[in-house]
């Protein structure tokens, strides 16, 4: 839970940089301090570059610090297909979750059920689910049921 509260604060930092770095290029503009007539858009490229970086990183785990502080969480069953080179990321069933790199990951191919959150799918918990085989028992079963009718 610490990773995912200084990763929260890392993005939160850097989305206000961000914000302050486009108000400084406005207000540039403003007072007409622009020398060259290319850096008049920076200010509206920073502003959409801003817009996007909220949307993509900062809105969704600020949406779940709720369901993180009252440990409301999603749970999926799946294989792992993939796992990004930094180990901070891995791809199941077509979908990314993110996880703290300092964690041990299964490996490639190892069903697992993870326990995540809603926005960010940031993984909280990851299990192992083992596959029992079942057809010993079942001709067990098959034999059991032959020789009591019999």
């Amino acid at each position: 839970m610490k990773y995912y509260l200084l990763n929260l604060a890392v993005h939160v930092a850097i989305t206000i940089v961000l914000i302050a770095v486009t108000l400084f290029l406005f207000d540039r503009n403003r007072k007409r301090r622009t020398k060259y007539p290319v850096t008049y858009f920076a200010a509206s490229v920073m502003a959409v570059v801003t817009v996007v970086y909220m949307f993509c990183f900062s809105g969704p785990r600020m949406l779940d610090l709720s369901d993180v502080a009252t440990q409301d969480y999603y749970s999926y069953t799946g294989t792992i297909d993939d796992i990004s080179i930094f180990n901070n990321a891995f791809e199941m069933d077509g979908e990314i979750y993110y996880i703290n790199p300092l964690r041990k990951l299964p490996e490639e191919g190892t069903k697992v059920r993870i326990r995540y959150t809603r926005y960010s799918r940031y993984v909280i918990s990851v299990d192992v689910i083992e596959d029992v085989d079942v057809t010993a028992a079942i001709n067990e079963e098959m034999e059991t049921q032959s020789s009591v009718s019999e």
